[in-house]
């Protein structure tokens, strides 16, 4: 009878609190089984880049903690693929001691899987059976084609890549960084699929859920979990499934200097990023919870500055920090804005644009103290709309103090996430949407404060 513990984490998102005691396990788990094969695997975004040791090594520093844990192989998330430019992404992965998996990720001019990913691996599991590994991330095409990717439908990657290998392998193991909804509906479709090992959405199964012939399997978030799930064949060839979590916890022994260790990966990460000096600052720039402040002023100058857009726009809850006085390095930087995202411009018709605002005034109060996740946002609420070269009075819309125009078009620049939250869908519909740079909005403030004097 063959049998094959899997471990696997996802969306660890570089919360390193407990991962010493999870690389040991892991490790000795897979050094010290006497029940059958084991395998270990991360399904994405365990790189994240709010942590300071992540910023500073751009994600490298992360892969070599994974290195620790003897996974087998990874798949990436958006915190990886859209978290890094196409060049740092094609370097992320040179010192892993592991495979990347990647199904559904390609250049975008040659249409060429990039060379440090496999669309899938086999492994041999007791005397001759053989499990295929494929992998899909979610895809977001505005972001990864405006970095220079093509990320292509999961259900139709992993529907070709079944009919390509089903008849060199036993089965499939799907590692999913799509949600939880897309994993029910890949064990929904494909018989062949034995387990799915889940990310994205941030979902801890503690007893798997069972679908079909699927075990679909998630472990939380920010490596507060492992989880595990067992495949067992029998005499008559079939697999049984089960699947737990382990709590890293309350079921994970410390190991030693654990928190000296987890505070140095925070001490080293801020070491790097202070000696990365941006400017010097007379005063200091503020942000308040209420209206615009100097910071966000600034921000909005750097972004009409590097678009030549009519106007600009953004979201007072994005500047968590002021920028004190003095010697502004990089850690100032990322602590003030530690999110992952970029600047697009918008082109939208005057009537798009007066609907857009009329829209965003009407949600203004509600938005001021909304609590809000996701998409990026590292911060709590989501606070007041400010704008630059945009008024609005009386329900007219003013662009440099001229009234909008139902006829033209006009171009604003914003942030990506404005495009993924919920709150303004006519952007969605705009004729054009472009990122302008592969740079996250922190470095384009950074770069824009060493060319214009700051008083």
């Amino acid at each position: 009878m063959d049998r094959l513990t899997i471990y696997h984490t996802n969306d660890i998102h570089s919360h390193l609190t407990y991962w010493p005691r999870m690389a040991e396990f892991l490790s000795k788990a897979k050094r010290h089984s006497d029940k059958g094969d084991v395998l270990v695997f991360d399904c994405g975004d365990a790189a994240d880049r709010t942590h300071p040791l992540a910023e500073a090594t751009d994600g490298k520093a992360i892969i070599e903690l994974l290195n620790e844990a003897d996974y087998d192989a990874v798949t990436i998330g958006n915190n990886e693929g859209m978290g890094n430019t196409k060049e740092q992404l094609n370097t992320l992965y040179t010192d892993a001691s592991f495979s990347v998996v990647l199904s559904n990720l390609f250049h975008r001019d040659t249409g060429e899987k990039p060379h440090w990913a496999k669309e899938i691996i086999i492994k041999k599991i007791g005397k001759s059976r053989k499990i295929g590994i494929i992998a899909c991330t979610i895809p977001l095409p505005t972001s990864y084609t405006a970095l220079g990717w093509k990320v292509e439908d999961p259900i139709e990657t992993i529907q070709a890549m079944i009919e390509k290998y089903q008849d060199e392998v036993d089965g499939f193991i799907v590692l999913s960084h799509l949600g939880l909804k897309t994993d029910r509906k890949i064990a929904s479709l494909f018989n062949n699929v034995l387990t799915v090992l889940g990310g994205h959405t941030h979902h801890l199964l503690p007893e798997g859920e069972k679908l079909n012939n699927t075990m679909i399997a998630g472990a939380g978030k920010f490596g507060t979990h492992i989880g595990q799930v067992t495949l067992e064949w029998n005499e008559e060839d079939h697999c049984h499934a089960s699947a737990q979590v382990i709590d890293a916890a309350t079921e994970l022994h410390s190991v030693p200097y654990e928190k000296e260790r987890t505070k140095e990966y925070v001490e080293r990460g801020n070491t790097l990023l202070e000696n990365q000096i941006i400017t010097r600052l007379s005063t200091p720039l503020p942000v308040r919870k209420k209206g615009e402040s100097d910071f966000v002023s600034l921000t909005l100058n750097a972004m009409m500055n590097l678009s030549k857009a009519d106007g600009a726009m953004i979201n007072s809850g994005l500047f968590l920090n002021k920028l004190p006085a003095g010697t502004l390095n990089q850690k100032h930087m990322h602590e003030a804005l530690p999110h992952p995202m970029r600047l697009v411009t918008v082109k939208l018709t005057g009537k798009q644009l007066i609907s857009l605002l009329h829209s965003m005034e009407n949600q203004r109060e509600k938005l001021s103290n909304l609590s809000v996740k996701g998409f990026g946002f590292r911060g709590k609420v989501f606070g007041d709309l400010c704008y630059e070269n945009i008024t609005y009075g009386n329900n007219n819309v003013y662009i440099r103090d001229a009234r909008v125009a139902e006829e033209n078009v006009y171009t604003i620049v914003t942030v990506d996430y404005f495009l993924y939250v919920s709150y303004f869908p006519i952007l969605n519909h705009s004729e054009e949407i472009k990122m302008i740079s592969p740079e996250f909005l922190r470095t384009i403030v950074a770069d824009y404060m060493k060319q214009t004097p700051i008083v």
